[in-house]
């Protein structure tokens, strides 16, 4: 590199670059995102309709379409 160069952009000795890169740590910040458990209310599954049942089947994870019976569904959801 061209010392004019070098002193125009202020890098300075390319030895003294490496050496200030290699050195000096870097600083990492750390999120760590911690689960919440939100409190579930309880619903009176036996009184939702079909699509609500559904919707609380695919919101909490359970697996669950629409070809099953509002039966099969509340075992689905109360099996986990």
């Amino acid at each position: 590199m061209f010392k004019w160069l070098s002193k125009i952009l202020g890098a300075g000795e390319p030895t003294a670059v490496m050496e200030k890169v290699f050195t000096e740590p870097t600083k990492v910040q750390k999120t760590v995102e911690k689960p919440t458990k939100k409190a579930q209310k309880s619903v009176d599954l036996k009184s939702l309709k079909k699509a609500e049942l559904l919707a609380h089947a695919k919101k909490n994870g359970v697996k669950a379409n629409a070809s099953m019976n509002k039966a099969a569904i509340l075992k689905a959801i109360k099996n986990g």
